[in-house]
């Protein structure tokens, strides 16, 4: 598995973040695509920065979350045969 890193020298908390969220995700075995994966992490990382965030922590439990729920809703969309699945 080729490892790619993130660094944003606006704080110093978002590469940790990104590492912390790249490496749960790997162990848990979510990872598909990992491209996909880094760009995901990156970008979400990357709007909390701008956001104002510095707990490296919050960061990297959000960004897992917001992934989790992409892959789910991808998944979900690729099981419905390319059909939106109308969410409760």
């Amino acid at each position: 598995m080729t490892h790619i890193i993130f660094s944003d020298y606006r704080n110093p908390a978002a590469e940790q973040a990104y590492e912390i969220a790249w490496d749960f995700l790997v162990r848990t075995g979510t990872i598909c695509d990992e491209f996909e994966a880094c760009v995901f992490l990156a970008q979400r990382i990357t709007m909390m920065v701008e956001e104002g965030q510095t707990n490296r922590i919050r960061m990297a439990n959000r960004a897992i979350s917001e992934y989790q729920r992409h892959v789910d809703e991808r998944d979900d969309y690729i099981r419905s045969g390319g059909r939106r699945a109308e969410r409760r």
